[in-house]
Parts: C-alpha cells; sequence; structure tokens
C-alpha cells in the first residue's frame, strides 16, 4: 500500500515538474488592480499553510517545506518534495456591471533536505510565481478638437509577471533558537500596452503604445525562530507542547531592470496592424527597488494534534521605484489567524488521520485609488490527506476572497479558489553504519 503511495506521489510530482516551464509564464492575475507596481503579489507557500490563513511564522514542520521562514528548514527531518497548483473563479463588480474571470497556475514547486539533523541543519530549494500581471481596462474620455471634443475610447492591457528561484539555508544556533536565509532570484517580463482609438469618423489615426520591462535581481530573507517543547501529565497520558516564535526580514534590494518603448500609429478606425512607427527605443537600462518588508508570528500546538497560530505582516511599498517612478502605492499591513486539527495521527481509520485546517486573513493593500483603500479580507478552509502510514500528504482547501469595493467607482472582486499539493517525505541521501 506504501509503495502504491508513493508511486502516485511521485507521478503527480512528475507531471507537474515536467511543466515546470510553465511556472515562469503564467497568466496568474486577471486583475484591473494589477496595473500597478509589479502587479499582484501571489501568495506560494505549500498548501498547508495557506489553508490556516496563510500563517508561515512560527511554523516547523520536519516534514514539509515552509519557504516563508528559512529558520525552519533547522527542522528538517527527511527528504521532501513539495508540489502545487491552484484554480481560481472569480467575479468583477462595478456598480453597473459583473464580469466572471477564472484561471490556473502552478503555485509551487520545492525540494528540502537535512543536511544534519543531530546539528539542525537543513537546505531547500525551489522555484515559484512572485507576481502577476494580467487586465485588460478601458475607459471612455475625450481629448480636444478643432471645433469641439473627440470622443475616444483608452484601452489598457498588461501581461506578464516575475518568477522566484530560490536557495535557503536553516540552521540551529541553540537548542531553542534557529537562523535562517533565502537567496531569491526574481526575473521576468512585463508588457504594458495602451491604445487610443478614435472613432472612425473623425478620419484620425489610432495609436499604439507598447512598453516592456525585463527585470532581474536578487531579494534577501533573513529569518529567525525561538521554540521549544514541554510535556505535561493529563489523566496519566503524557503530552508534548511545542511553542515557536517567529520572523523574517526582507531589506530594501534592487532589480536591473532593461526597458523597450515603442509608439506607432495604427490605420484609421483599426486596433491592430500598423501605419507609421512614431517613437522607438530599446535597451534602455534601469532600476526597480524592491522596498523592505518584515513579518512576525507565533504558535502553540499540542504534538501530532492540534496547533494554533498568528501572523502579522508589513511592506514598505512607498519605497517601491521603478525607472525612478513611485506608481502612488501605499504600505500594505495584513494579519492571519489560523490552526489544525488530527483527531488521531496514530489510528487505523484513515478519517482520523485527516488533518483538519482552516483560517482567516485581512490585508491593507498596497492599493488605494481615489482616496479609498483596496482591502482583502479571506477565509480558508482545508485537509490534509495522509498517504499510507507515512508522513506524505496530498493537500487539497478552498479560500473565499474579497478585495475592493464598488463605493467611490471601484471594482470590488470575490474569489473561490481550490487548491491542491502534494508533500512527499522520505529518508534519501542517509548513509548508514553495519556492525
Amino acid at each position: 500500500m506504501q509503495n502504491s503511495a508513493q508511486r502516485l506521489v511521485f507521478s503527480i510530482i512528475s507531471g507537474i515538474w515536467a511543466c515546470s516551464s510553465l511556472v515562469i509564464a503564467q497568466n496568474i492575475t486577471k486583475s484591473p488592480y494589477s496595473i500597478v507596481g509589479i502587479g499582484d503579489v501571489i501568495y506560494s507557500g505549500n498548501a498547508s499553510t495557506y489553508s490556516m490563513g496563510q500563517t508561515n511564522q512560527a511554523i516547523r514542520n520536519p516534514y514539509a517545506i515552509n519557504i516563508f521562514n528559512p529558520a525552519s528548514y533547522s527542522s528538517t527531518k527527511t527528504t521532501n518534495i513539495e508540489a502545487g497548483a491552484t484554480y481560481s473563479l472569480g467575479a468583477l463588480k462595478s456598480t453597473n456591471s459583473i464580469a466572471d474571470v477564472n484561471n490556473a497556475w502552478i503555485a509551487y514547486l520545492n525540494f528540502a533536505l537535512p543536511i544534519s539533523v543531530k546539528r539542525g541543519i537543513g537546505l531547500s530549494f525551489g522555484l515559484t510565481p512572485f507576481s502577476g500581471l494580467g487586465y485588460n481596462i478601458q475607459s471612455e474620455t475625450t481629448i480636444p478638437g478643432d471645433s469641439a471634443a473627440i470622443p475616444v475610447l483608452y484601452n489598457f492591457v498588461g501581461r506578464g509577471g516575475l518568477s522566484r528561484f530560490y536557495l535557503g539555508y536553516g540552521m540551529r544556533l541553540h537548542r531553542i533558537a534557529s537562523v535562517g536565509i533565502n537567496a531569491n532570484y526574481l526575473f521576468g517580463e512585463n508588457t504594458n500596452t495602451t491604445q487610443l482609438l478614435i472613432p472612425p469618423g473623425y478620419r484620425m489615426f489610432n495609436t499604439n503604445e507598447d512598453k516592456r520591462t525585463y527585470m532581474g535581481g536578487w531579494v534577501y530573507d533573513l529569518a529567525i525562530q525561538l521554540h521549544d517543547t514541554f510535556t505535561r501529565v493529563v489523566k496519566n497520558e503524557i503530552r508534548e507542547y511545542e511553542w515557536t516564535i517567529g520572523g523574517t526580514f526582507t531589506p530594501i534590494s534592487q532589480l536591473n531592470a532593461e526597458q523597450s518603448y515603442l509608439l506607432r500609429s495604427l490605420p484609421i478606425g483599426s486596433t491592430g496592424g500598423s501605419k507609421d512607427t512614431i517613437f522607438s527605443e530599446s535597451g534602455v537600462l534601469g532600476t526597480v527597488i524592491m522596498p523592505l518588508s518584515w513579518k512576525a508570528g507565533l504558535s502553540f500546538a499540542r504534538k501530532d494534534v492540534w496547533l494554533l497560530a498568528a501572523d502579522v505582516r508589513g511592506t514598505q511599498w512607498s519605497e517601491y521605484r521603478s525607472f525612478g517612478s513611485t506608481d502612488s502605492l501605499r504600505n500594505s499591513l495584513g494579519a492571519s489567524v489560523g490552526g489544525s486539527y488530527i483527531p488521531n495521527h496514530k489510528g487505523k481509520n484513515f478519517f482520523s488521520r485527516i488533518e483538519y485546517r482552516a483560517g482567516i486573513r485581512y490585508e491593507q493593500s498596497n492599493l488605494s485609488v481615489r482616496g479609498t483603500g483596496v482591502d482583502v479580507v479571506s477565509l480558508n478552509f482545508g485537509m490534509g490527506l495522509p498517504m499510507s502510514k507515512s508522513r506524505s500528504k496530498v493537500n487539497i482547501g478552498a479560500e473565499w476572497q474579497q478585495r475592493g469595493t464598488t463605493e467611490n467607482g471601484l471594482v470590488q472582486e470575490n474569489y473561490l479558489r481550490f487548491y491542491i499539493g502534494v508533500s512527499f517525505a522520505d529518508k534519501w541521501f542517509y548513509r548508514y553504519r553495519y556492525d
């Protein structure tokens, strides 16, 4: 039975690995709010922390990978391989219309292995999406004419996003203290297109503006976790408890960027083709300043039974710059709470060994439009389905998320997301001694 379960896990991972190149070029978002900055920042933690409201700073699991606090790698006891995917159903609602959107993406492909279980040293690496750009916005306005204002339509289209390759190291400094670092290489391309469309009756040429920006550079996460265990005897039963306090600091970093720009005229009444090149420029070098961010959290657990966790986090998006432009972003602040429960992790009944998870999250996002904040609230539920008697699991979950409001002419986004991940844990690369 265990061999069959392992073959199933390997089949799932092999399928996702075969498509791993798609992590680099995915259509992750279809949100009008992705028009600013680097686009929508994507949560790429594993499905288990996602189901607990994205709490992760005080999570130490020897059989799973927590990329958002690399100090947790010090707890790694087995070779861990994780892969996951997300499917999103959404509705974009304004005061007078509703539009349905849906998309799917590969969420993560991560690996971790213990360098020394005795000394508490672990290594992790992987590939995940970092941000997504995907908007199509139309705006009606007027431009000055010879005798009267001319009604025109602006069409704004954006595609692209950043991917992340990371290499992380965690080690135990003391019995109750661990530190870690992630070196994240962010890379990708954003394409922004603006079309000015004039009614054919005015006999004026339309215009098309294309701006492409390629970015690449290193961002570092510095992390710490304080952790300990203790036991209590309750009704003649020895119970083991764990507590953890964790934090991660990401200093300001700089990505190298190269930009190209093309402005051309279009035939009268056309949105395609090309008449003349008005202006062209390529190879413009610059920088993108990624802001400082921080995260902190705590957890308390009865080992292999239940866990409660809470996180707070913030990012100084007012420090963001792209070729010197601020993009009018505000600082973000968020909080989440979550937990999990296993009825009986050693039980013979399959359902008693399922890990049930839930969480809630609130984010004051980095967006404020016309003085109105575009904030996020979400509810998460999930389960970890055990693979035979091993520590491997198939993790499934769902999220309801609401972002923004219809007030002041804005768009409210409502999403129902389903995610699945596989977490394979086994002892590889061990050297055994025989007497």
